[in-house]
């Protein structure tokens, strides 16, 4: 690894396959969000029930308010993973805006 500097971090040189690396990252948020919405829907259940089981975590419909939430939150969290890819720029191009 080529190293890095505290204010512009430089992990890989060019050597790995990016589209490679870019579907790795994709797949682990995606992971990351399906736990997230899962834990969202355990507080949801909680709060409402006091106690669940998995069937009452598979089986619920959220209504229109956690779904609202969760959509907001999903958004927010796939501009945040992205905004990372798209602030990494080769040297020497310039982002699309």
């Amino acid at each position: 690894m080529p190293g890095f500097a505290a204010d512009h971090p430089v992990y890989l040189d060019g050597s790995v396959p990016m589209d490679g690396l870019f579907n790795a990252l994709l797949e682990v948020a995606s992971e990351v969000w399906v736990l997230r919405d899962r834990f969202a829907v355990l507080e949801q259940l909680l709060r409402e029930r006091g106690s669940v089981t998995r069937d009452d975590i598979d089986l619920f419909q959220p209504g229109p308010e956690l779904r609202e939430r969760l959509a907001a939150e999903r958004r927010a969290f796939l501009e945040r993973v992205l905004e990372s890819v798209a602030a990494a720029t080769p040297p020497g191009q310039e982002r699309a805006r």
